[in-house]
């Protein structure tokens, strides 16, 4: 795919700390260093790929906060149209986050600079890709949906002998991941916890609140909550190997930008979660493999996760189908694919 041999760079501004964009990036350089693709991934900016030899491509890795801040970087529009003057090298954007969410007169004046700079940045840019389908709606016809992969590789252990190493006997084991953001809709989960230790008694459910970040929960007296905070990824893939169902709801919809739901998805995990604006047609397609009530009715998905646990059959068929849906569409090597086709679709040359 490369001409005349040049590598590709896949092109981030790593903050430094747990950042799942980064993440995403290192995984997707392997993937596609394994499908033979050159590429080098630059974590410090498209400063530090401007200096480099003229690549083949750049795909820029984009949420406006990590380029500026408020979001807001005129550094970053520069260094692209440096880049792009070259004549020779294809510029490609996939975004992941477009603008902030708008909540006060202050956001309002914070998603009005960055959804202009995005303007320009979309202009500049050859192909244009988005991680969910609503995103890639709103950027434009020419883009392209490419999903997120799973940011955390299944240990290879059986799940009676990861409950064995993370001290689990018999509980019912319910797992919660990702951080206290808002778009979250932790009373879902709240609801369908209450639920379970009602039917099954408090002591008989144990929640493993997993993420680094985590929200504190609002549970039942007798539950027992784990919070492990920011572990190592053998670590956290271990937890989600030994849970038994994950609680996943959004305010807006799963979709596929969440990173949290790969990786369920990788682990055989069951998944509950909720449909909303925010979800995927591919999500929707198959209800064998992810469990979804309506967004917006915590008891609905109170009673469908009661359901699901107390069916162990389906609930291990849902897990084993969400393992066949990532497999089929949002592995890395399927994510890797989707991305040198749409390069390959636009090639420029001097």
């Amino acid at each position: 795919m490369n001409a005349a041999g040049r590598p590709g760079l896949v092109v981030y501004q790593n903050s430094g700390g747990v950042d799942a964009i980064d993440e995403y990036s290192r995984r997707l350089v392997g993937a596609l260093v394994a499908d033979g693709t050159v590429v080098d991934y630059v974590a410090d900016g498209m400063a530090a790929a401007r200096r480099r030899p003229v690549p083949a491509w750049v795909l820029l890795q984009y949420n406006p906060f990590s380029y500026g801040r408020w979001g807001i970087s005129a550094a970053l529009l520069r260094d692209v149209a440096a880049v792009r003057r070259r004549r020779n090298t294809t510029i490609a954007v996939c975004v992941h986050e477009p603008w902030t969410h708008v909540h006060d007169w202050r956001s309002v004046l914070m998603a009005g600079a960055q959804r202009a700079q995005l303007q320009v940045l979309l202009g500049l840019a050859d192909v244009v890709l988005g991680v969910t389908e609503h995103l890639a709606r709103r950027l434009g016809r020419r883009a392209v949906h490419v999903p997120v992969g799973s940011n955390v590789t299944p240990v290879d252990l059986s799940r009676r002998e990861a409950r064995s190493q993370a001290g689990v006997t018999g509980e019912l084991v319910v797992a919660l991941f990702g951080t206290a953001h808002p778009s979250r809709a932790l009373d879902h989960a709240e609801a369908a916890i209450a639920v379970l230790a009602g039917r099954r008694g408090a002591r008989a459910v144990r929640v493993l609140n997993l993420g680094h970040g985590a929200p504190a929960l609002k549970v039942p007296p007798g539950v027992a909550v784990d919070m492990p905070g920011r572990i190592e990824a053998r670590e956290l893939s271990l937890r989600l190997r030994a849970s038994d169902i994950v609680l996943l709801p959004f305010v807006n919809g799963v979709s596929t930008r969440r990173t949290t739901l790969m990786a369920a998805l990788a682990h055989a995990l069951p998944v509950a979660s909720v449909h909303g604006s925010d979800t995927d047609s591919v999500l929707v397609a198959h209800p064998e493999a992810i469990s979804l009530t309506p967004a917006g009715e915590p008891a609905a998905y109170a009673q469908a996760v009661a359901e699901l646990v107390d069916d162990r059959d389906r609930l291990r068929a849902v897990g084993l189908a969400g393992r066949r849906l990532y497999e089929a569409h949002f592995d890395w090597p399927v994510l890797a694919h989707e991305v040198t086709s749409a390069l390959q679709r636009v090639t420029r040359t001097p």
